[in-house]
């Protein structure tokens, strides 16, 4: 009988020491992406600063990996839809001076067509305690990637107006404490 007590102390003490050193990988990890066919933001930024305002053609864009039927994540807009992104429908903006190519896109009514760019890659991974962390007394999430937003407006087949922003590197920390 003694013989068994240290025996099942022994494995109790063996898996004990197995979860402490290794509890970190045990840990929930997630990867978020909505990309299209570039794999950074570096990437994307330098196909959009090739598209030229009054010069590029869909067939252009085709070449350049922008296809209005293919590319995922890309959503096509009305004129309405983009007086609503330029809060253009709102009266504190009347007077303001629309940058070249937008006003007379969003006068041509429908003629106008905007295509809506949003890639995102993103990695979330939860580092910390394990215990901690199971116990929901502290969640501490790390996210790591990057995030890329255009504006494509055109008239018929032809680039009026292009815009984009993002965020080249995400570094974040959440800490959840109970």
């Amino acid at each position: 009988m003694k013989k068994n007590k240290n025996h099942l102390a022994y494995i109790m003490a063996l898996t004990g020491l197995l979860f402490a050193s290794g509890c970190k990988t045990l840990l929930p990890s997630e990867v978020e992406s909505s990309s299209g066919p570039w794999k950074s933001y570096e990437q994307t930024e330098k196909v959009f600063k090739k598209i030229v305002p009054n010069k590029t053609t869909v067939s252009d864009l085709r070449e350049l990996g922008i296809d209005f039927k293919k590319t995922p994540n890309l959503k096509t807009l009305t004129y309405l839809d983009v007086m609503e992104r330029f809060k253009l429908d709102s009266t504190i903006f009347n007077n303001i001076k629309l940058p070249p190519g937008m006003a007379e896109a969003l006068n041509q009514h429908e003629k106008c067509k905007a295509y809506e760019l949003t890639l995102e890659q993103t990695n979330k991974k939860r580092v910390g305690s394990f215990w901690k962390d199971m116990l929901s007394f502290e969640q501490i999430t790390h996210s790591t990637g990057w995030s890329f937003e255009a504006i494509i407006v055109m008239v018929d087949d032809t680039v009026v107006y292009v815009l984009y922003s993002g965020s080249p590197h995400i570094n974040k920390r959440k800490s959840n404490k109970q």
